[in-house]
């Protein structure tokens, strides 16, 4: 028994023994990291303690500081969160090595979502690319016609709403608007679900809204990012909460279409949506997504398909608003389309047509989108003679990219569509402009966002003339959002 105790005792020794020199060497090896980072990376001077968390102009609206940073560092510089180092990559040179390779996996920063939704945008490795497989289908160029149809039934309530406040000579809120639109085709095309979200009153843009803001207080907060110090925050409570509200709605919406199925023969022989996708693929084994896995996915659209296309459809209106020749180019441009026409729905084959339209939606999207992907590298990354260690986080910041005086000039803060000329285009770097950004896990609904918007728009200024009534500065909450409410005039052409 003695011999066996003994035998056991020294085991465990040994065990624990090894565990604590593993975890003093890993101790010394992120020490030396630092050091390195600290040393040899450039970037504005970091508190011995907070790191740069509160220099003066980050986090404020407007985004100077994220201007006057990259004037300064024009391939790359690191901000330090606490003791944190996190090297933000603003030049196509930087971005490229990174996301058309397999260098990096996701960020821990992605762990803000946790609870909220862990679908496709989360996910990484064989779990990413299975579910990738399965979502693709939802996204082929006929069933995006099929989604302009929808697109035209929500867009025919907008318009409505507009031509009310125009008689009326009412501003309108249009970040609040823009959203529910989003929210409202989201619901309808990809999940084939009336909420009538635009007619009344919605809780899922003000709780969408409230969990953004959430997701990105904790990301530049370091205490908040871990999970202790934010469950004793009084923000706790909102998120759960929050997250409750939001797969309740996804618990609805799928017991709809469970229900749908229970009455439905055959229901892979009508149009399939991006919900139908979700229930019935299945992978070579034969098996499907989990209820879990499908719960994720959906509350990832939601959120994809409102919060960003609401953002960048509200940036677009706001500047063409201060821009009235531009305005006064698109409406010649929308004219031309629907004239000899009895209605104004969108065609599919219009959607090409719509290229200085484009062009706009496009130079608003480089002037204020900033949704900037993170990695950790897996292996160092060598970047005009500088070298980030492995097991440094790593931003795509593609706000400071698209303002970047190396690859757009002088005048990056100013509107001017014709950079998205074709010849233009061609001459620059493919990784120069990222909204939806790049390489292998660039983002599968871009090209619905983008049909939505340029309907959106055509829709609009064929009937609607817009000016500024009061303003706002962008500022970011996991996608670029006004500090305050944009208040437009509508006015009927």
């Amino acid at each position: 028994m003695s011999l066996t105790t003994t035998i056991l005792g020294t085991v465990v020794l040994s065990f624990f023994g090894f565990k604590i020199v593993q975890f003093l060497l890993s101790l010394v090896a992120t020490f030396r990291r630092l050091a390195y980072i600290r040393r040899h990376l450039p970037g504005p001077k970091p508190h011995w303690l907070y790191g740069n968390i509160f220099d003066p102009g980050f986090m404020e609206p407007g985004f100077k500081w994220e201007q006057e940073a990259v004037t300064k560092y024009r391939r790359l510089l690191v901000f330090w969160m606490g003791w944190k180092p996190l090297v933000m990559l603003n030049h196509p040179d930087s971005i490229k090595p990174l996301l058309s390779t397999n260098i990096g996996r996701k960020s821990q920063l992605y762990q803000v979502f946790k609870d909220w939704t862990e679908g496709l945008a989360i996910i990484e490795g064989a779990i990413w690319k299975r579910h990738r497989t399965l979502i693709t289908p939802s996204f082929h160029f006929q069933v995006l016609k099929q989604y302009l149809v929808v697109m035209n039934e929500a867009l025919d309530v907008l318009i409505d709403k507009l031509h009310v406040a125009a008689d009326r000579g009412e501003p309108v809120k249009t970040h609040e608007t823009m959203s529910l639109l989003s929210l409202d085709v989201i619901l309808r095309c990809a999940f084939s679900h009336q909420s009538n979200c635009q007619e009344k009153e919605s809780r899922e843009v003000e709780v969408l809204e409230k969990l953004t803001n959430i997701c990105a207080y904790r990301v530049y907060h370091p205490l908040m990012f871990y999970g202790f110090f934010f469950w004793l925050s009084s923000k706790n409570r909102e998120w759960k909460e929050g997250c409750s509200y939001m797969h309740g709605i996804h618990d609805k919406i799928v017991a709809e279409r469970r229900q749908r199925y229970a009455l439905e023969k055959e229901p892979e022989k009508r149009a399939m949506d991006f919900l139908d996708t979700l229930l019935l693929a299945r992978d070579s084994n034969g098996n499907g997504l989990s209820e879990k896995e499908i719960r994720d996915e959906v509350n990832t659209f939601i959120f994809a398909g409102t919060d960003t296309t609401g953002s960048s459809l509200t940036w677009f209106l706001y500047i063409m608003a201060q821009h009235s020749e531009e305005q006064a180019r698109v409406q010649e441009e929308v004219d031309t389309l629907f004239a000899g026409r009895d209605d104004d729905s969108v065609r599919y084959e219009d959607l090409k047509k719509l290229t200085y339209t484009t062009q706009c939606l496009r130079e608003s999207m480089r002037l204020f989108l900033n949704v900037p992907p993170g990695r950790v590298l897996k292996e160092p990354l060598k970047i005009n003679g500088l070298t980030i260690p492995a097991g440094t986080d790593v931003q795509v910041n593609n706000y400071q990219l698209h303002h970047n005086p190396d690859v757009w000039g002088d005048d990056h803060r100013d509107f001017k569509p014709e950079r998205f000329e074709r010849a233009n285009v061609d001459k620059r770097d493919p990784f120069a402009f990222l909204p939806f950004s790049a390489g292998a896990r660039n983002c599968i609904g871009q090209q619905f966002a983008m049909d939505e918007m340029r309907s959106a728009a055509a829709r609009i200024f064929r009937r609607f003339s817009v000016s500024v009534v009061k303003g706002a500065r962008p500022v970011f909450q996991i996608v670029t959002k006004p500090d305050n409410e944009i208040l437009l005039k509508f006015s009927h052409r």
